[in-house]
């Protein structure tokens, strides 16, 4: 017969160092269950969460090595196994039984683990495993690790179940509420570029990276925006690494690819000049597509949401190339996955929609008008939205311009049908929260865009050449991170340029003028 600890009892009648660990059996209701992994050595691992009525429910309390006396809101479970496939793979909510779980003290902090399957050495270990559904009646396991599992406690599960779903509306379930200082979880806005964190997230949109071995990125999304960095700024990943134990590996930032951008581009496989084919209305129009890179050993070892999944992503890393803010994912990087969308973050992006706030960041209000639009009750649009929507269509921006070309010196070029004429001819590239995307200015829209100074051939023109390059640096310049990047009011139209073989996208800058 089998003595069963709460989740309480486990966590205080632990073991108190390495060598004194406790055997312990348990039931409890299992939360954040992580995708499969490798390990560093031979195993595969997985990690989850159990609580019952014994854990902390007034709000989420994470264990601290500083306060061993109070119990965490739920508690964390290693599994290992030297077969993947032998690992336990719940869902949020399950019932789950552990017998002879090993509760221990590791470097100062409370350690449980259940090791399942052969060992390295001769035999097999001593845990064992049963799950239940969470949402069921039946007192049987849907999956378990031993063939000869012991009758399970009917009652138990079924007052653990009616307990998870009165815990739904408990404090303790709301991890962005917590005030915990261990508390890492992060909404895309408040991301810092050096640090360690967790993001809770929809998964937008997931691929290979072309031209590499087998690197992937993932474009995920809560409905906020990343900020703009300075685009001088490129970073290694965080400076916290070096206060931390790290796998030297996480570290390897050597090759062009690990400081490549990616953008949407409208998730379009042909990128901007591709026409879509429809109206893609699932597409999230506000919040940025935030990017999380992995090299291609993670991606081997480990299994991978798809686009479409909500996950919660554990300890990422960070790094910034060319001023945009990237994930990063390190080998201790897990993947929470299945999980709901939060009703705050979706209520929130509505409150966005409504208001149309399409630029968090760069709110007009919060920010000096360099540019005037001949259409200030035009609604604004990101580019997202601009991109994923079919021409012809204007819309209105609230964008940073990130570069521009040709040089200044090439931007007039002579205008047909004129002796001495010339004209403006400009490629901007601009981003918003959302993506990316190259717009013209030209014709008489461009002479009303540089407002009052008149096309030359500025090779020759110096004085006018000058006016031309200091409007241009006062739109790009960005170059401290205390301070926000330069935002403006853009009015583009999209339409399609034909000719025998083939018809594109073009995007031209209408009704907006610089401030001079």
């Amino acid at each position: 017969m089998y003595q069963y600890e709460t989740c309480q009892s486990m966590w205080l009648n632990r073991g108190h160092s390495f060598d004194q660990r406790q055997y312990v059996n348990v039931y409890g209701v299992v939360s954040d269950p992580t995708a499969v992994a490798k390990t560093r050595g031979s195993d595969s691992k997985m990690t989850l969460k159990i609580f019952d009525e014994t854990t902390s429910t007034q709000g989420v309390v994470y264990g601290s090595a500083d306060d061993l006396g109070r119990v965490p809101s739920s508690i964390q479970v290693t599994f290992f196994d030297s077969n993947p496939y032998e690992l336990p793979r719940p869902a949020e909510g399950d019932i789950i039984r552990i017998h002879r779980l090993t509760a221990q003290m590791f470097n100062g902090k409370p350690q449980f683990i259940c090791k399942t399957g052969a060992l390295n050495g001769a035999g097999t270990s001593k845990s064992a495993w049963c799950l239940f559904h969470g949402d069921g009646e039946s007192t049987e396991p849907y999956a378990q690790s031993s063939q000869n599992a012991s009758v399970s406690d009917g009652r138990r599960i079924n007052a653990l179940r009616e307990y998870a779903r009165r815990a739904q509306t408990l404090p303790f379930m709301d991890e962005f509420g917590s005030k915990d200082p261990d508390n890492k979880l992060r909404r895309i806005c408040d991301i810092k570029q050096q640090e360690f964190f967790d993001l809770y997230c929809l998964i937008l949109d997931a691929h290979f990276v072309e031209g590499s071995d087998g690197s992937y990125v993932m474009l995920v999304w809560d409905g906020t925006d990343a900020p703009p960095l300075p685009p001088s700024m490129t970073t290694a990943l965080s400076e916290q690494r070096n206060e931390m134990n790290v796998d030297h590996r996480d570290l390897e930032l050597e090759s062009d690819l690990d400081k490549q951008q990616f953008y949407a581009h409208g998730f379009l496989k042909n990128g901007q000049d591709e026409l879509p084919e429809k109206e893609n209305h699932a597409m999230p129009r506000i919040g940025s597509a935030f990017p999380i890179f992995m090299h291609s050993s993670k991606v081997e070892l480990d299994e991978i949401p798809n686009a479409g999944e909500w996950v919660k992503i554990r300890n990422l890393n960070t790094q910034v190339v060319r001023g945009q803010l990237q994930g990063f994912v390190r080998r201790e990087t897990s993947f929470v996955r299945n999980k709901k969308a939060l009703p705050d973050l979706i209520r929130q992006y509505d409150e966005r929609k409504l208001n149309n706030v399409v630029a968090a960041w760069g709110a007009p209000h919060n920010s000096p008008a360099l540019t005037v639009t001949t259409h200030p009750n035009m609604r604004y649009s990101t580019i997202r939205e601009m991109l994923l929507s079919k021409p012809p269509m204007r819309h209105k921006l609230r964008v940073v311009i990130r570069g521009f070309s040709p040089d200044v010196e090439k931007m007039c070029t002579p205008k047909p049908g004129t002796a001495s004429g010339f004209q403006y001819g400009v490629c901007l590239r601009v981003i918003d929260g959302t993506d990316t995307v190259d717009v013209y200015v030209a014709g008489e829209e461009a002479e009303r865009f540089f407002h009052n100074i008149t096309p030359a051939d500025l090779k020759k023109d110096a004085k006018t050449r000058e006016r031309v390059a200091s409007r241009l640096a006062r739109l790009t310049k960005h170059e401290q991170l205390e301070r926000t990047a330069p935002w403006i009011d853009l009015c583009v139209m999209q339409y399609i340029v034909r000719d025998a073989q083939s018809a594109k996208r073009c995007f031209q800058v209408f009704g907006t003028s610089i401030v001079s």
